[in-house]
């Protein structure tokens, strides 16, 4: 256990500290945060104006104004947010899921495994990555509600204002949404932070098998857009939409890229379930499997 945290005290300190790949992750995420903040100031003074001049109250549309209404999450169709949604599996990778075969072809990797176990090293490089791959998506996601608060109220959001604030009954966690806010931006970071660490380890074990990291990169995230692609034609089958079940069986869950955003369908909680859990299944076997081969 001493190796181990040893170990990770060090990945730890390269995954993060001074990684140029980790900061431009964090520094692009934040960008995206910050424009959508914007974007949503303009309407948070448009609203307000606008109830101001016909309802002339204090409080009205506030709940649909509120800044977790504007947390980027919760407005997946909006330009910034839709980027983000779009690049996140980037974002998460990018900052030390090359690390493997970076060291591996240094010669790096060799020399650690003649001193240490294979097996603690690249459990310490993978927990490494996982909590830079999480970092790089939950921190933008933090800063983008934190400037939000900066200008909205922080007031609680009402399900009569469903239309505007689009979480419906359908998306996971809802009712937490609507009575502890907070609590559900707060658990949804976590949940996002979770998926885009456990696609970072999965991209860092795909490259075990590929041994280059840039060809694993690319086409893993091509492959994301694949399956998205492929997903959305199986919705459109007609054996699909004459069944209300097949339609939110687990065939949507294909599109990967929408899970860190807040989904309002009845498939969205098993897709996340799903996606989480073959994540963590790939990010656990490959490595089991290919650990015990020569490294050089």
């Amino acid at each position: 256990m001493r190796v181990f945290a040893a170990l990770f005290r060090v990945e730890f300190k390269k995954a993060l500290l001074g990684n140029p790949w980790f900061w431009g992750a964090v520094g692009l995420g934040s960008i995206l945060a910050l424009f959508s903040a914007a974007q949503n100031l303009v309407v948070f003074q448009n609203t307000l104006e606008l109830a101001q001049r016909y309802w002339n109250q204090s409080d009205a549309l506030y709940s649909a104004v509120s800044c977790f209404a504007f947390w980027m999450p919760t407005r997946p169709y909006e330009f910034a947010p839709g980027i983000f949604i779009m690049v996140w599996p980037l974002l998460a990778a990018a900052p030390y899921a090359w690390s493997w075969c970076s060291e591996r072809s240094s010669g790096v990797l060799a020399q650690a495994y003649a001193r240490v176990i294979r097996l603690a090293y690249y459990a310490a490089k993978a927990l490494a990555g996982f909590v830079a791959g999480a970092l790089a998506i939950v921190l933008p996601l933090i800063l983008n509600l934190v400037v939000c608060a900066c200008f909205a109220p922080a007031a609680p959001v009402w399900v009569s204002d469903l239309l505007y604030v689009g979480v419906d009954g359908a998306a996971p966690l809802s009712s937490l949404f609507y009575n502890n806010p907070l609590a559900f931006c707060l658990v949804w970071a976590l949940v996002a932070g979770v998926v885009a660490g456990l696609w970072a380890t999965a991209v860092g074990a795909l490259s075990m098998v590929v041994r280059n990291f840039l060809e694993t990169f690319v086409v893993s995230y091509l492959l994301l857009h694949v399956l998205a692609f492929v997903g959305s034609q199986v919705q459109m089958l007609p054996l699909v939409q004459s069944q209300w079940e097949l339609a939110h069986s687990a065939l949507p869950t294909l599109d990967v890229f929408s899970v860190v955003g807040v989904r309002s369908d009845l498939d969205a909680g098993p897709a996340l379930i799903i996606v989480v859990a073959s994540l963590l299944l790939f990010s656990l076997m490959v490595p089991s499997l290919l650990l015990r081969r020569d490294v050089l």
